[in-house]
C-alpha cells in the first residue's frame, strides 16, 4: 500500500492493527487499556502508539484522572487518513457504503434495478462510487481499497468463483479486472454472509461476543462464523454456508422460498426485493404469511440448532435481505425449548440477535468494514 496524503498506512503489523481496531470499536482508549486488551507491556504500547502518532494515524485527544497516578490519555484515530468502501450487489441491487477510517458512515447509495450482467454492475459501481466520492469531496487516491460482497463461494482456482445461482449469468467474465478497472484502488471479492458478520464483529456486537455465528437469509441461505474476534474461513474460505444442509428441492427459510410461496397462495408479490414494499406487501397478507412462518420457522430452528451444537457460539446473529419483520418472526423459533426441532435433543441456548449495526445495507457496511479491518495486511 503507497503512502497516503493524509497518514502513512505501510508497514503497520498485526498487533498495531489490533490496537487500530479497539480504538475503531471503543472510539477512544487509553494506553492502559490498549496494554490490557492486546496483553502486550505499556512499554510495548508506547512505543507503537508513539510510532502511529508521529506516522499521523492516531491522535491525542483529553485527559482522564482515574484514582492517582498521572492522567490517562484517550487516543483516537484521524478519521481523514484514508477511506474504505464497501459494496452489495446481487441481481436486484447494487449498494455503496463509504467508511471513514474511524468506522463512520460517510455516505451510502443504493441503485435497484435489474443486473443480470455483470458489466451492468461495473458501471454501476463506477459510476455510484464516483458520484460518492464527488458528494463528499473525496479524492480516488485517498481510498484504501473497496470489497465487493456478493453471493459467492470460493474454488481452489485462485481466479475462479463458485457463483450463486440467482447471480450464475455473471460467470464467464473476469470479475476481479472488471472491478479493479472500475474503482481503480485495490479490490477484494467477498461472501456476502462474511462481510455481513465483519461489519457486526467490528462495529456492532454491542455485548462484546467474541464467539458468535452470523445466519445469513437471502436468496439462499448462508453464515458467516466468529471464532475469537476473527472470521473463521475454513477450507478455501467456505466455512458458514449451512445452507448446504438443507436440500434444494425441500422448503428453505429464503427470500426466493418466500416469494415462491406467496406467488403460488397470493397470485401475485413484488418484483423486486425492496424491504419497504415486502413489509407493507406482508402486512396486508398475514395469513399467508403466518402459513408460510409455520413451514420455514422448523426449518430455520433445525440449521441453527446444528451450529449450536457443533459451534457453541454464545450469540447466532439472525441478518440477511429478508425483512427485518421476517427476521424477527424467524428468529422467535431458534428458542429451541420451545421449538423442539430435533425431538428432545438439547444444547446450550445462544443468545438470539438482530444485527446491531446501524446502516441501510449492513453486507455493503460490513464489506467496507473488512477493508479497515485488514489494514494490518497493507504492509
Amino acid at each position: 500500500m503507497s503512502d497516503r496524503r493524509n497518514g502513512d498506512l505501510t508497514g503497520i503489523g498485526a498487533t498495531q492493527g489490533a490496537l487500530l481496531g479497539y480504538i475503531r470499536r471503543k472510539g477512544s482508549a487509553s494506553r492502559v487499556e490498549l496494554a490490557e486488551y492486546c496483553n502486550i507491556t505499556p512499554a510495548a504500547v508506547s512505543m507503537m502508539t508513539r510510532n502511529l502518532l508521529q506516522r499521523g494515524i492516531i491522535e491525542e485527544g483529553a485527559r482522564r484522572q482515574e484514582g492517582r497516578g498521572a492522567p490517562h490519555i484517550d487516543l483516537t484515530l484521524k478519521k481523514n487518513v484514508g477511506y474504505a468502501l464497501g459494496a452489495h450487489a446481487n441481481r436486484y441491487s447494487v449498494m455503496l457504503t463509504l467508511l471513514n477510517f474511524g468506522g463512520e458512515i460517510v455516505g451510502e447509495l443504493q441503485l435497484r434495478g435489474s443486473y443480470g450482467a455483470f458489466s451492468d454492475v461495473q458501471r454501476a459501481l463506477q459510476d455510484g462510487s464516483e458520484q460518492l466520492l464527488a458528494k463528499n469531496a473525496i479524492n480516488r487516491s485517498d481510498l484504501i481499497g473497496a470489497a465487493i460482497a456478493m453471493p459467492t463461494r470460493f474454488r481452489k482456482e485462485a481466479m475462479s468463483l463458485d457463483l450463486a445461482e440467482e447471480v450464475i449469468s455473471w460467470a464467464g467474465s473476469d470479475l476481479s479486472a472488471m472491478l479493479r478497472e472500475a474503482l481503480r484502488c485495490p479490490v477484494i471479492i467477498e461472501n456476502d454472509a462474511n462481510a455481513a458478520a465483519m461489519g457486526e464483529l467490528t462495529l456492532g456486537n454491542t455485548a462484546g461476543h467474541e464467539n458468535f455465528a452470523y445466519l445469513y437469509l437471502s436468496e439462499g441461505i448462508g453464515g458467516g462464523i466468529i471464532i475469537k474476534n476473527e472470521l473463521f474461513r475454513g477450507y478455501l474460505g467456505n466455512a458458514g454456508e449451512i445452507g448446504a444442509l438443507r436440500g434444494r428441492g425441500a422448503s428453505r427459510p429464503s427470500f426466493e422460498d418466500l416469494a415462491a410461496w406467496c406467488l403460488e397462495h397470493v397470485g401475485e408479490k413484488p418484483s423486486g426485493r425492496a424491504p419497504e414494499v415486502w413489509t407493507d406487501y406482508l402486512s396486508r397478507n398475514p395469513a399467508v404469511f403466518d402459513a408460510w412462518l409455520e413451514r420455514a420457522g422448523p426449518e430455520v430452528a433445525r440449521l441453527a440448532f446444528a451450529v449450536s451444537a457443533i459451534l457453541a457460539p454464545t450469540a447466532i446473529f439472525v441478518g440477511g435481505t429478508l425483512p427485518r419483520i421476517v427476521r424477527e418472526r424467524l428468529a422467535q423459533w431458534l428458542d429451541y425449548e420451545r421449538s423442539d426441532p430435533f425431538n428432545g435433543a438439547s444444547v446450550i441456548q445462544p443468545q438470539i440477535l438482530l444485527p446491531e449495526v446501524v446502516a441501510t445495507d449492513p453486507v455493503a457496511f460490513g464489506a467496507a468494514a473488512m477493508i479497515l479491518h485488514g489494514v494490518s495486511d497493507a504492509g
